[in-house]
This record gives C-alpha cells, sequence and structure tokens, in this order.
C-alpha cells in the first residue's frame, strides 16, 4: 500500500455504509480511521490506503472489515463515521463540486472557476473545513493563475452549510497551445467535530476531500499554416466617414464653447473693471447700431412731421443733425457723445433758434430727439432706466468725399451710405444756410428718403443678432474650407 486512492481517484472516498456498528462503543474511546476520525452520523470523503479493492471491502464488509481496511485503525466500531444502527441514519460529511467556466479558452483569456461546498452540521457532530487553501492567495492552480477571487456568503439548508468561491483565472505559457491543460486535483481539508451529552467538541484527525482533475482545452490563436499571424484593424470606408463626422462635430463644438468662454470672460472683466472704479455704466460710449438707430429715428420723425405740416428751416436743420451723425457712422468714427443732464425729458419740447425737439418710438431703442442744434437725444437701453446721451457730429459733404477712396477698399459695405449721406448734407446745407427763399419741399423729401433707406440698411447689418448670426456663419465657412479639403 505505497499511496492513497483518492475521491475520484479513492483518497477521500466516501463510505456511507462503513463503521456503522462502532459508533456507540466510540463514545469512549474514539480512535483514528484513514487520516482522521469519523463522527457519530456522519461518513467523511476519508483517504483509504489499499485501493478500490480495499474501499470495496470496507463498504461491504460492515465495521471489522472497515477497520481492517485502514492500517492503524482501532477495533470495529472504535472509529466510526457513519451511524446505521439503533434507528439512526448517515449522510455525507462533506461534498464539493467544481464549475469552469469555458472549458475552452485562449491563451490570456480570462475565465471563472467555481467551487461549491457542502458539509454536514448536526446536533451530535459537524464537519469543520480548512478553508485557508481555498483563499485566493493560497490557491494552488498551476500552470493557471488566479487573478481575483471572492468568497459568498454561506448558505444554511437544514443539516447542511454551502459555501461557495468565485475564482477568475487564466494561462500564459507558448507551450499551451493546442494543448488541454488540466486543472489540477483541489484537496478541501477538514476536522469532524463531535459532541455527545452536553460535552465540549472533539475534533478529529484532519481529512481530505479530494476533486478530481479537469481538463481546459487552449486554443491556437491563427491557423497552424498560417503565413502572417500579425492582426490588422480592417476598417471601412463608413467608419472612417463616421469618425470624420465626429471629429467635425466635437470640433465645432469646441469651437462654439470657446466663444462663449471668451465672451463670459469679456463680461466679467467688464464687471470687474467697472466694480473698482472704472468707467462708469453712464459714461459707456454707446454702440455704434445705437448710434445709427438713434439718427434713424430722427429723420423719421422729421419725415412724420414734414408729411403733416410740410418744410421748414426748423425741419431741414434737424434733418441735418441727423445726417451728419449718420456720417460719422458711414466713416467708422464715434460720435461725440455726453450724458444728457438728469432733467432732461425727451419729447418735450424746446425752440431754440428755430430747432424744436421731437422724439419717435421705436421698438427696444427707446426716444431719439434734438436737443440742441446740432444734437440728439439718443436713450442708452430701452426703458427710463437706462439714461439719456446727447450724440452729435461735425461730419462734412468734402470728409465724406475724401473718405470714399478708402471706405471702397476697406470697408465696401459704407460707400453707398456715405455717398448719400454726402449729397445730403450738401442739398440740405445749401438749403438751410444759403439765401433765404422758398425751401424746395420735393428734393429734400426724396433725398430724405434715400438717406433713411441707406440707414436703416446699415443699422441693420450693425444689430447685435444679425452681427452674432454673420459671425456663425463665417466660423461655419471657414470650417467648411479648412474641413473640405
Amino acid at each position: 500500500m505505497n499511496d492513497d486512492a483518492r475521491c475520484g481517484g479513492w483518497r477521500g472516498t466516501l463510505l456511507p455504509a462503513a463503521f456503522a456498528a462502532g459508533l456507540l462503543a466510540a463514545v469512549a474511546s474514539a480512535g483514528p480511521v484513514a487520516r482522521g476520525a469519523g463522527p457519530a452520523g456522519l461518513a467523511g470523503a476519508q483517504a483509504v490506503r489499499g485501493g478500490p479493492a480495499a474501499a470495496a471491502q470496507a463498504v461491504a464488509g460492515g465495521p471489522a472489515a472497515a477497520a481492517q481496511a485502514v492500517p492503524g485503525a482501532p477495533a470495529a466500531g472504535a472509529g466510526a463515521a457513519t451511524a446505521t444502527g439503533s434507528g439512526r441514519g448517515s449522510i455525507e460529511a462533506i461534498r464539493c463540486w467544481r464549475r469552469v467556466g469555458r472549458n475552452a479558452v485562449y491563451v490570456g483569456e480570462r475565465f471563472d472557476l467555481l467551487v461549491t461546498c457542502s458539509v454536514a452540521e448536526t446536533a451530535a457532530a459537524r464537519a469543520v473545513p480548512d478553508l485557508a487553501g481555498l483563499d485566493p492567495e493560497s490557491l494552488g492552480v498551476s500552470p493557471f493563475e488566479v487573478l481575483e477571487g471572492q468568497r459568498y456568503a454561506d448558505l444554511v439548508r437544514g443539516p447542511r452549510r454551502f459555501f461557495q468561491y468565485r475564482y477568475t483565472l487564466r494561462i500564459i505559457g507558448e507551450e499551451y497551445f493546442g494543448a488541454d491543460v488540466e486543472l489540477p486535483p483541489l484537496d478541501v481539508r477538514y476536522r469532524i467535530e463531535r459532541s455527545l451529552d452536553g460535552d465540549a467538541a472533539t475534533a478529529g484527525r484532519e481529512l481530505t476531500y479530494v476533486l478530481p482533475p479537469e481538463p481546459v482545452r487552449v486554443l491556437a490563436l491563427v491557423p497552424a499554416e498560417g503565413a502572417d499571424i500579425r492582426e490588422l484593424p480592417g476598417e471601412t470606408f463608413g467608419e472612417a466617414e463616421a469618425r470624420l463626422f465626429r471629429a467635425n462635430l466635437t470640433a465645432l463644438g469646441a469651437a462654439v464653447l470657446a466663444l462663449a468662454a471668451v465672451a463670459a470672460a469679456l463680461a466679467a472683466g467688464l464687471g470687474l473693471y467697472r466694480a473698482r472704479g472704472g468707467t462708469p455704466a453712464g459714461a459707456a460710449m454707446l454702440p455704434e447700431w445705437r448710434v445709427a438707430d438713434g439718427a434713424l429715428g430722427e429723420i423719421a420723425a422729421v419725415r412724420q412731421a414734414v408729411g403733416r405740416d410740410g418744410w421748414s428751416m426748423a425741419e431741414v436743420g434737424r434733418a441735418l443733425a441727423a445726417f451728419r451723425v449718420a456720417g460719422a457712422v458711414a466713416l467708422g468714427r464715434p460720435p461725440a457723445q455726453s450724458t444728457a443732464e438728469g432733467g432732461t425729458q425727451v419729447g418735450v419740447g424746446d425752440d431754440r433758434a428755430g430747432v424744436g425737439r421731437a422724439g419717435v418710438d421705436r421698438a427696444g431703442v427707446g426716444r431719439a430727439g434734438v436737443d440742441r442744434v446740432g444734437q440728439l437725444l439718443v436713450r442708452r437701453g430701452g426703458g427710463r432706466a437706462g439714461g439719456v446721451v446727447c450724440i452729435s457730429s461735425a461730419t462734412t459733404p468734402e470728409r465724406l468725399e475724401r473718405a470714399l477712396p478708402e471706405l471702397r477698399s476697406r470697408r465696401p459695405r459704407d460707400v453707398h451710405l456715405a455717398e448719400t449721406v454726402r449729397d445730403a448734407l450738401r442739398l440740405f446745407g445749401a438749403v438751410r444756410y444759403g439765401r433765404p427763399a422758398d425751401v424746395p419741399g420735393a428734393p429734400l423729401t426724396e433725398q430724405l428718403d434715400r438717406a433713411a433707406g441707406a440707414l436703416a440698411d446699415r443699422a441693420r447689418e450693425g444689430a447685435p443678432a444679425v452681427r452674432r448670426i454673420g459671425a456663425l456663419r463665417r466660423v461655419v465657412e471657414a470650417w467648411e474650407r479648412a474641413w473640405g479639403r
């Protein structure tokens, strides 16, 4: 008898019928059976020397034969592992199962291994396994590697307790391609503790339950006759196009976010500058589009007054003031601006030097009017809370004439406005400062309408919403040119 037989290989074979009559005699003097002592009512998976024949003899021959089959065992009944007499049955002390997640794996591929065991726990005896050998750090499954492991909560069902481990394994090695590699046998060591008549539990000798080896197929990654084993990604035109679309969309989103961040930074900087005592809000310059809108409002007010009362020198002077401001807009130069006095009221008549004040309601602009000769009153924002600003300009027809070549090369969109305002200033200046005579109503009205149309186009182009749309359109066009190559 040189080697131990195993469970599935005879070591740890269950002997549910062996040692039946020796339970009562074993209470006082329990001797070793196999590699440990069996409890009353439990049949352990025990290492049996002598191979299958000895195990069969132990099962068929009763307590005496079982004692003789295990060298060093005491007399019959001294080392009982199963109770069959006196109306008592026998149960297995321990039983284990092993399940492999995949029976065919690639080199380096992860797969799961589940180990589940059931141990008996009765009032008289229980099986106590040594779980240290099942910890992921100490589990021996060479040539496989244990990457990680986990033990789940135990389950108790009747006289049995179930515990389970899950391991993640892999195998790495050049010599395993296309071969069957065995998971080595798994030894579960345990002892049987028994307690009779309220006495302290007594642990028996260490026993071993053996799970037999299990083969795992290691697959080859390439054919045996393969000449080129390097794997290259097979990209299609559709995948490349989809990736380009995602890149364009991401870049466009980044550009929009960058513009928003710049705008937010500018707004925050301006607010901080004002909070630290910089330019007060009331002294800030009017934007160009609001200046153009104020001049357009004054021209509309003159047109309304002329339609009602006809042309007079006062209306000619009001139109001249609006044309000079429009000329400053065409030249791209800010007009002179000053904050109106707090008591100034827009729309109240003030006939000084024959020039009255008038205003016109325009959406989002407020009311504009002539405060003094050559000045317009323009509201800074909607409502009275925005404040009133006096604007004026000294633009002349000659200055506009000299600026036309530069405008044609640098600001072609303002050429039409500059030419129209130049002609209007010449006509209205000749009437206002020439020899007293009847005011030519028809030419003045025609020139006023032309100037109003040109200034309306310019004010519309400079509106914030239109400028934002134009900037976005330019960004999209630049994007299309950059990515369309």
